[in-house]
């Protein structure tokens, strides 16, 4: 902090006109994503039915269990509310990652084979495009 008796000296900052850089174009360069906006908008709802942990621990259960599991043995495996866990099993569902059968009163549920490959060929571009040139 500079005494009182001290003038405090500011330096006068100088006004841009136009664009930051000054008023000349910038080089044209056509960019476009490689990415249509219709499969960028069902990748993002696929990864957003995965962006939870609960949801994450459900597709790993129904995928290391090959065949059906009883909604009822999912349950048990996670200690939370029978409604969370058929609303995370819904959103799963509706994402298309998992579906659903019913045997009786019963409901088994069962990974659905190739529903992350959209999501592995994502990441397979991406990694392409972050090796070096």
């Amino acid at each position: 902090m500079a005494p009182p008796d001290e003038a405090i000296r500011v330096k006068p900052r100088k006004r841009r006109v136009g664009k930051v850089g000054g008023d000349s174009a910038c080089y044209l360069l056509t960019v476009h994503p490689s990415m249509r906006a219709e499969e960028a908008t069902d990748l993002a709802s696929l990864l957003h039915a995965l962006a939870d942990p609960t949801r994450l621990q459900m597709v790993s259960l129904l995928a290391e269990h090959p065949g059906e599991v009883c909604v009822c043995d999912i349950t048990g495996s996670f200690a939370l509310d029978q409604s969370t866990i058929s609303h995370h099993l819904r959103l799963l569902r509706e994402a298309g990652v998992i579906e659903c059968v019913r045997h009786g009163v019963w409901a088994y549920y069962f990974f659905h084979a190739g529903a992350l490959e959209p999501i592995k060929q994502l990441l397979k571009r991406l990694e392409r495009l972050e090796m070096p040139r």
